[in-house]
């Protein structure tokens, strides 16, 4: 007969404890994940595709980004080939898999911002982190979260986009309401 020390269900592989002791498993370690999945809807039971990472795991790839500051591009390449990233991201992949979607970042970060509150999203890390931040008044943010596609107003867009306003938005919406060409 043999005792067992440790119940089976309860071991953690090597690779674990490794993570866990590394920078990246330190970070990952002062994130309340659950606090934060709370703010994202189940996605149990939706049709369609299956998801590569769970909320907790589309959210750690948002900190993974933030954190490593690659490109979409590279970020899946150091995903489908990190063991680390993978146990960061909450997603260890098989032999036999590899994500081959290099715009899931950029897909995952669209999905996040349309659905989480922000305010709500900072006040979870400010309440977990409350002890742990000198300056709780103070805020930053990342430049690349801002639309980087504005254009310079000109005087002949300005005009066109009222026209354009005026004809294919009102009149025509008029017409049909008043039954008139």
């Amino acid at each position: 007969m043999q005792f067992e020390i440790f119940k089976q269900e309860h071991a953690q592989p090597l690779k674990y404890y490794k993570f866990k002791n590394t920078e990246l498993g330190k970070v990952h370690s002062c994130i309340p994940w659950e606090e934060l999945e709370k703010l994202l809807p189940s996605s149990e039971g939706k049709s369609g595709r299956k998801s590569w990472f769970n909320n907790k795991g589309k959210l750690a790839l948002m900190f993974l980004k933030s954190y490593s500051g690659l490109s979409d591009e590279k970020l899946i390449e150091r995903l489908n080939t990190d063991w680390a990233y993978q146990m960061f991201c909450f997603r260890l992949l098989g032999d036999d898999e590899i994500i081959r979607d290099i715009t899931l970042p950029s897909a995952t970060r669209s999905y996040i911002s349309s659905i989480i509150d922000i305010d709500e999203l900072q006040y979870t890390l400010l309440e977990s982190w409350k002890g742990d931040i000198d300056f709780s008044n103070l805020l930053l943010m990342d430049a690349t979260c801002y639309e980087s596609d504005v254009r310079y107003p000109t005087d002949v867009k300005l005009l066109w986009e009222c026209c354009y306003y005026v004809f294919e938005k009102l009149l025509f919406k008029f017409c049909k309401e008043l039954k008139i060409k």
